[in-house]
């Protein structure tokens, strides 16, 4: 297995500068799947419908103020005749009221046509964001261990849920709206302009110019606004992660105030650069009411210079009138979208970026990739660097772990202990040499074969705010739980009788956040008790025991040892009494094997293993 070193940063896409729209376009586009383009499509489709509706309904009421101006143009008019007779009307009045009610029916459907598009855009718009978010979390599940090494969790947090929110809610849907605004606008442009080309064009005109020009200088502060947001909200998503996830050393330390005082400048900056955001997409709405306003006086001023008498400009007035109605939400739409849009864009970035990463396949082990340890475990030149330009952490390391034995990896800080497990674990890839089951090399391919006979006890035991029983089988389905496998895991690790005894609930006792109410050795015990659950054939102590008294110690290891007639056990420890009774002790020393015996050998021949029984010795806390 080739080792690959990933950036620890996102990187933003190479943009289409000459083409920025049609760039942002066609990556949004290219950020849907197949199924999602559909729906996007439809909901297009619904917008456009919306927009044709609201047109007509628009136009409906020039011949409506007409018949009520000249009742007896019912009877010139073809398509008002033809009506009339078909229906059966036998009086004007009647006809009259059977046109207006139509009108309102006509205005009816278009509201009905509104809701149904805004439930649409609603679904859209959550299940997307539901779709993209998990579509985010099993990218980056699916990655390497080596890649979280260089992100911070916060991130990985503030982009499944507030990224991706932002690109549904501030790009995705405004274009969508974008789209169908200027739809609507044109096809009731066309209208005025059928009504009166002078005055309409001279309107558009007036429209074009204070609308360009305010988007001309608001633009740029949007992008750059963008940009902000997201750095700022970095920080306050790090911030509060580390003030939780250390609340005990923050209130030992009386650390409230650090934490305060470094996400109240990121924070401020966040609201900060929200209120300008919304004030700079929000003002120009009073800017174009103000130039509708005054552009509906000069209609009226040019109708009156052109006509002798008030009753005859009322159907076109009224149908200016009721366009600018419709006309102003949709111009105050098209600019706040694209300001949402502009400054949107940094999350489209961070999205689609992180969304391009190269996953690693995630699959169930199977027959085939099967690698139970029946002889041996053999690292064969095993040399490992984090990055290319690194310092060597492991250099030439060769080591055979036969099944059924129990193995010791001890070495000063630095040695590369902890590198040499991971790489055991199969979370590592050599950056050169191999690792061997039984002859057959470790890929990426079947190394989830390899996992799936490991249990591991790491020093910081993950524990989900439940049950001791559902922390005990973590991850596993709770109709394949067996309650005999639980207890007998807790008795190995010295458990049962705590859990059965002092417990109100027993094994359905919750452990609170991150187990709040149990102490840290029974937190280690209860890790230990759920690697012993999966009956694993291999057994990885990592630190383990470091926060049990010696004589819980002693009690849980004995356990092991009793249940580990037919397991590998591999220990890394600091404590003299962990390793003493293991079959052999692996002696690191800056990245290379130094040395490799039992306790009595290694005191006999290598200063090198005094000197670190001696600290060891040190460590080891009293019988007491």
């Amino acid at each position: 297995m080739a080792h690959r070193a990933y950036e620890p940063a996102y990187h933003v896409p190479q943009r289409d500068f000459n083409d920025p729209m049609k760039r942002l376009i066609r990556t949004t586009w290219g950020l849907l799947n197949r199924h999602e383009q559909r729906q996007l499509g439809l909901l297009v489709l619904l917008m456009i419908v919306q927009a044709c509706l609201e047109v007509v309904s628009i136009g409906s009421i020039l011949p409506f103020m007409a018949l009520l101006e000249r009742p007896e143009a019912i009877h010139t008019t073809w398509f008002t005749q033809l009506a009339y007779e078909t229906l059966g009307f036998t009086s004007d009045r009647g006809f009259l009221i059977f046109t207006g009610l139509c009108v309102l029916g006509l205005f009816v459907v278009v509201n009905v046509v509104n809701t149904l598009s805004l439930c649409a855009q609603a679904h859209f718009s959550w299940m997307r964001s539901f779709s993209i978010s998990k579509r985010l979390l099993t990218t980056y599940l699916a990655q390497p261990y080596t890649f979280f090494l260089g992100r911070n969790s916060a991130d990985f947090t503030r982009n499944i849920y507030q990224e991706v929110r932002q690109v549904i809610i501030g790009l995705i849907l405004p274009l969508v709206t974008l789209l169908s605004r200027c739809i609507s606008i044109s096809l009731i442009l066309t209208l005025l302009i059928y009504v009166d080309w002078a005055v309409s064009l001279g309107i558009a005109s007036v429209f074009a110019a204070t609308y360009g020009l305010v988007f001309l200088v608001s633009r740029k502060y949007l992008k750059e606004i963008g940009h902000r947001i997201v750095a700022a909200n970095e920080a306050c998503y790090r911030a509060t992660n580390e003030a939780f996830g250390g609340i005990k050393e923050a209130k030992l330390k009386g650390m409230e105030q650090v934490y305060i005082d470094t996400f109240s400048p990121q924070g401020h900056m966040v609201a900060k650069m929200n209120r300008r955001r919304v004030i700079i997409a929000r003002t120009p709405r009073y800017i174009l009411e103000t130039v509708a306003f005054g552009s509906m006086l000069v209609v009226v001023l040019i109708l009156l210079s052109s006509s002798n008498s008030i009753s005859t400009i009322i159907p076109t007035l009224s149908i200016f009138a009721f366009a600018g109605y419709r006309l102003m939400p949709s111009l105050s739409q098209i600019f706040v979208a694209f300001a949402s849009i502009r400054s949107s864009t940094a999350s489209l970035d961070i999205v689609v970026s992180d969304l391009g990463l190269a996953p690693e396949p995630i699959s169930e082990p199977s027959s085939s990739t099967s690698m139970t340890l029946d002889s041996s475990l053999e690292l064969d030149s095993v040399s490992f660097r984090y990055l290319p330009d690194s310092p060597i952490v492991l250099n030439d390391v060769d080591l055979s772990i036969r099944r059924g034995e129990s193995i010791a990896i001890v070495g000063s800080t630095g040695a590369g202990k902890t590198t040499l497990l991971d790489i055991l674990l199969g979370l590592l890839e050599p950056t050169d040499g191999t690792m061997a089951i039984d002859g057959v090399p470790v890929t990426r391919e079947n190394v989830r074969g390899w996992q799936h006979q490991i249990g591991y006890v790491p020093q910081n035991i993950f524990l989900s705010d439940d049950s001791i029983s559902r922390n005990i089988t973590l991850g596993i389905p709770d109709e394949e739980v067996r309650q005999e496998q639980i207890e007998f895991a807790a008795k190995v690790a010295g458990l049962h009788d705590f859990i059965q005894g002092e417990l109100p609930d027993g094994y359905l006792t919750s452990v609170g956040e991150r187990g709040v109410r149990l102490s840290g050795g029974q937190i280690q015990r209860l890790g230990i008790a759920r690697a012993i659950y999966q009956n694993p054939r291999v057994i990885f102590l990592d630190e383990a025991t470091s926060a049990l008294d010696s004589r819980t110690e002693k009690q849980v290891m004995e356990g092991l040892r009793q249940q580990s007639q037919d397991r590998t056990v591999i220990i890394i420890a600091h404590r003299l009494t962990t390793i003493r009774f293991c079959d052999r002790i692996v002696v690191l020393d800056s990245g290379t094997i130094s040395d490799i015996g039992n306790w009595d050998e290694l005191m006999d021949r290598s200063e090198a293993f005094r000197q670190l029984a001696g600290e060891l010795e040190a460590d080891s806390p009293s019988n007491g």
